[in-house]
């Protein structure tokens, strides 16, 4: 693993697009509505260059269902559900491409990859973008590039984005200041699940703001240069911050993670956070690559789909530390 690779959790690629001849979002009609969906799962699940065995369509209750799971997995985004435009998604079986259909465009195609890998996921994306343009003419303007529903997706549509494990930035006081110098330069800091989240668990994620007057190249490099930037000042200021003080707090949560009879999720992300942190740093013997699966796995929706019994947060909170339990004490 490189250095950035111990910050960086996950990368995405995001291109919103628009069919011609549709009204935009929220404009569009129900029909059009159910056509935009026809029509891109016809292009991608119809396609000889990719077999419907690869991909699932969701729509309809099925869509709402599996609603919190796929937000949790990054592969809806919140907005998604609450557009009443007929709403609809299609997932690679890998889970790395997923095309969100009538949220604020007609199609959001992303592609997220593990780790750092910036330009894996745009040629996933890329692909996954040329294939739907094969069978549909997209809203494009000589002028103004792709036409977006909002203003600032302007011109490439590119979202190029990093998620982003910041502890030791958080822990000295610094993320404000980072934030505002991120805004500056043009990027944009949310927490893990997008606009109006937070930074729960030390996790941030990282994206270009503009996206008018730059090449998708042009985009995707200064992500780049600034996730390196970012990932050697934490990895510098881990180990500046390393002390009995520290590996005291990290033990105490690996121990807390380990032996827990009743956890909320939010506990187990700060939790979660300073034994991820602890394994990167080579100060406790378990693997980072297991804590990570964690986030997923003991998410709130992810432990209710295992059974009705957890539907009660209560009931959560005792199956997510079971879970740890037996994750950990291995």
């Amino acid at each position: 693993m490189s250095d950035t690779g111990k910050v960086v959790l996950s990368t995405r690629i995001r291109l919103a697009r628009n069919y011609k001849g549709f009204n935009f979002i929220p404009k569009i009609t129900a029909e059009q509505a159910e056509k935009t969906a026809e029509i891109t799962k016809n292009a991608v699940m119809g396609s000889s260059d990719a077999s419907s065995n690869n991909f699932r369509y969701l729509e309809g209750k099925e869509l709402e269902k599996e609603a919190g799971v796929l937000l949790e997995e990054h592969l809806i985004s919140p907005g998604l559900m609450k557009t009443g435009k007929h709403p609809a998604v299609i997932i690679s079986r890998n889970k790395e491409i997923s095309i969100l259909i009538n949220e604020e465009d007609h199609l959001r195609i992303q592609a997220i990859k593990p780790g750092y890998d910036i330009d894996g996921a745009f040629s996933e994306a890329d692909l996954t973008d040329d294939l739907i343009e094969e069978k549909n003419e997209y809203a494009f303007s000589p002028d103004y590039g792709y036409l977006t529903a909002c203003p600032t997706n302007l011109g490439t549509g590119i979202r190029a984005s990093v998620m982003l494990h910041l502890p030791a930035i958080s822990m000295t006081g610094r993320m404000n200041e980072l934030i505002r110098s991120l805004n500056r330069l043009g990027f944009e800091v949310r927490g893990s699940y997008g606009e109006g989240t937070g930074g729960d668990g030390n996790i941030y994620q990282i994206s270009n703001r503009a996206t008018l007057g730059l090449s998708e190249e042009e985009i995707i490099e200064k992500l780049k240069n600034i996730t390196g930037q970012i990932a050697q000042q934490e990895l510098q200021i881990r180990e500046k911050i390393r002390s009995d003080e520290l590996y005291d707090k990290i033990y105490r949560s690996l121990g807390l993670l380990k032996s827990c009879y009743k956890m909320s999720y939010k506990e187990f992300l700060t939790l979660n956070s300073n034994a991820l942190l602890g394994a990167d740093m080579g100060i406790i013997n378990i693997s980072a690559e297991e804590l990570k699966k964690l986030y997923t796995e003991c998410a709130p929706y992810h432990i209710a789909a295992l059974s009705e019994e957890y539907s009660e947060p209560a009931k959560r909170d005792i199956k997510r530390a079971e879970l740890l339990r037996e994750r950990l004490n291995i």
